[in-house]
């Protein structure tokens, strides 16, 4: 919901200023997220380490390419609006593929279990601030009658 005015109604957010703040909500809690998972994963030193390390990592190159894609102004760029998302997707798939590649070789020497765990915690909970901070972002404000003036007449062919 957005913050009240001088009379104490909500006012309206721009989706501008929306799509922001829920980006800068994702890029705070997306890196203290990988910063605890790595502090867990030294806490427990060794295998624990390296696979946190890689499952933070990753979560957080994701992390910031979700909050690049929020933080761009988009409006700026109509037409590169559609894009963007796609451009985003993407993005997340070859930080995926380049994990999978890179990671291959070396998963004798992380656990899996560290590593899935730290990505899904830092995905998941990432994903529901962003959905969260979107959906309260933009609330919907309707006029009464009353302050909005008088209702446009109705075509006669209009049930």
């Amino acid at each position: 919901m957005s913050a009240p005015d001088a009379v104490g109604r909500p006012t309206a957010r721009t989706a501008e200023t929306a799509f922001r703040a829920a980006g800068r909500r994702v890029a705070v809690i997306g890196t203290a997220l990988a910063a605890a998972c790595l502090a867990a994963g030294a806490a427990s030193g060794g295998r624990a380490l390296a696979g946190a390390a890689w499952g933070a990592g990753a979560g957080l190159v994701l992390t910031v390419i979700t909050a690049v894609a929020l933080l761009v102004p988009w409006q700026r760029f109509p037409l590169m609006a559609p894009a963007g998302v796609m451009l985003s997707f993407a993005a997340k798939i070859a930080v995926m593929v380049a994990v999978v590649l890179l990671a291959g070789p070396h998963r004798a020497g992380f656990s899996r279990p560290w590593f899935l765990v730290s990505l899904a915690l830092i995905l998941i909970v990432v994903t529901i601030v962003e959905v969260v901070a979107l959906a309260r972002g933009r609330a919907l404000t309707v006029e009464s009658q009353g302050e909005a003036g008088p209702a446009p007449p109705r075509p006669a062919n209009v049930r």
